[in-house]
């Protein structure tokens, strides 16, 4: 069990996203709120994790402390998302995206940190273990759909709940991490400090602005096509994540063959096509093989960035590389990519926003090339 904890984990714990986040920007809609009141809410909780999500990186790196604090989290964040369950319009659910960012925030990066040392301690790979967490989300996420439109979405807290349980006692089988004592809060101003971690880190958060766009806003894009809504969703996240599972396996392979720095440009350049086909509000036909585009556009391209990070950073230093790796690509995004884009469908409709995020993924694609063509180094290539 200790070997594949990882996987196991993963499993369950996209498992439980899968159950949530889809739904979530539907269901705001539903309670009342504007595109921009929806964008504002997704926006809070980025900007209140580029505060505290250093901070966790730093604690865990200087005390060895993952474990604790990602079965912590594991319990708050769910029972925190209750709030949204109220109904109680935008000051409730803006104190709920408060509160839960403190505890939401730490816990993909500190998974991902734990899962790198694993793997690479039992000559596994990140990817292998990851593809588990597409597996779960791809299992779950098209039957709840389906059962939301039957029983009701605000059922989604406490199924979301009741998966995060499953979570938290897995958790207690992952390895701790190592404890690096003079570890220090001018590491994260040293690692920022250097010129291909930075670089690395622009050009990520230029792609992730538009891919988060997207994420943020399709469940209310998918909600304007009217339908079963909830099903609809589902169908179109579960093809989504199902088409992940090769890339986020055999990422390495593709990375040790291509550079890492050819597949973050091909990452890019997938999910550029995407949005821009989602632009022309395409037939539910050619929406559904959009979605093909996710593994792509999402899986190599994480699952690249991810031992990108590793890389760049020393020994002791991880924890916290990866969680600025995560605010950059999730929390710095999101907020820019939430106020924009709700902004945007208000005042120029989905089809503005969605070239606009287009344009700015194809702009981080020709970044990471030209970073090539210019013979410049990540130092990322050894991560393979």
């Amino acid at each position: 069990m200790t070997r594949y904890a990882p996987h196991v984990y993963f499993f369950f714990f996209f498992a439980a996203a899968a159950s949530y986040s889809p739904f979530l920007a539907y269901w705001l809609k539903e309670t009342g709120l504007t595109s921009q009141q929806v964008g504002a809410i997704y926006a809070i909780g980025p900007l209140v994790a580029l505060f505290v999500q250093p901070m966790w990186g730093f604690l865990c790196d200087k005390y060895g402390i993952e474990k604790a604090v990602l079965m912590i989290c594991g319990l708050a964040t769910p029972a925190i998302a209750f709030g949204y369950s109220s109904g109680a319009g935008f000051a409730v659910y803006a104190a709920t995206a408060v509160c839960l960012a403190v505890f939401s925030s730490p816990m993909v990066p500190l998974s991902d940190a734990v899962a790198v040392a694993h793997v690479q301690k039992h000559r596994q790979t990140y990817g292998g273990a990851r593809v588990w967490g597409s597996i779960g989300f791809a299992l779950v996420v098209s039957p709840i759909g389906m059962l939301y439109e039957r029983i009701g979405i605000s059922r989604m807290f406490l199924f979301y709940m009741g998966l995060m349980i499953v979570v938290f006692f897995i958790t207690a089988v992952l390895e701790k991490g190592t404890v690096r004592k003079n570890a220090s809060w001018r590491d994260i101003g040293k690692l920022l400090g250097r010129k291909p971690f930075a670089l690395f880190l622009l050009l990520i958060l230029c792609v992730a602005c538009g891919t988060q766009s997207f994420s943020v806003f399709f469940s209310v894009y998918v909600g304007s096509t009217g339908g079963n809504v909830t099903e609809k969703i589902g169908w179109l996240t579960a093809v989504s994540a199902l088409s992940e599972l090769p890339f986020f396996l055999f990422a390495s392979r593709f990375a040790d063959k291509f550079g890492y720095r050819t597949v973050l440009a091909a990452g890019a350049f997938a999910g550029s096509i995407r949005l821009l086909v989602v632009s022309f509000d395409p037939p539910t036909g050619v929406l559904l093989a959009s979605q093909l585009l996710q593994g792509v556009a999402y899986g190599l391209f994480y699952a690249a960035g991810v031992q990108v990070a590793n890389a760049l950073c020393p020994e002791g230093w991880k924890s916290t590389g990866q969680s600025l790796f995560s605010m950059v690509y999730v929390n710095v995004a999101i907020l820019i990519a939430s106020n924009a884009g709700g902004w945007l469908i208000d005042y120029a409709g989905f089809g503005t926003m969605f070239r606009v995020a287009s344009l700015l993924c194809a702009i981080g694609g020709v970044g990471f090339l030209a970073m090539r063509k210019g013979g410049k180094s990540l130092g990322a290539e050894e991560a393979a």
